[in-house]
């Protein structure tokens, strides 16, 4: 599996790595379990991060991110605000997650992308041991 996700702070932080060959169905697959699970297992006001590891191949196209943007207001509608950082230095993978900041402004996300992951820690306010370590061990090349 392309995109693998742990939780962390009693379903506050939910930190997702994409390696391999990550697919637009894998990634809407991810997008519907986030819906899903919303105010069950993971928390209002949700940190969410987004680390590539050792990615071979993107198979999202901005037609893709579009999608997931109408994925995110429909189905997203009445949530409190989602805080995603994205950590990548790869031109495609930031090229895509700008699109994504762009179109999840709409359905109450907040994006921001991220050339390393403390930052991307510091912005999203994720200070606990467990979640933090495991964020810079995945990020670790």
């Amino acid at each position: 599996m392309a995109l693998e996700h742990k939780i962390f702070d009693d379903g506050l932080t939910v930190i997702a790595v994409a390696s391999g060959c990550l697919t637009a169905n894998e990634f809407s697959d991810y997008a519907f379990w986030l819906i899903k699970n919303h105010d069950t297992l993971l928390k209002p006001g949700l940190r969410h991060l987004i680390l590539p590891r050792d990615l071979e191949e993107i198979q999202l196209t901005e037609q893709d991110i579009h999608r997931f943007a109408h994925i995110n207001l429909a189905y997203g509608a009445g949530r409190e605000k989602i805080h995603t950082a994205i950590v990548s230095q790869d031109n495609e993978v930031r090229k895509l997650a700008s699109l994504h900041k762009t179109l999840s402004q709409i359905a109450n996300i907040e994006v921001e992308l991220f050339d390393n992951c403390q930052k991307a820690l510091d912005w999203l306010g994720i200070d606990t041991a467990e979640a933090s370590a495991y964020a810079k061990k995945m990020s670790a090349s």
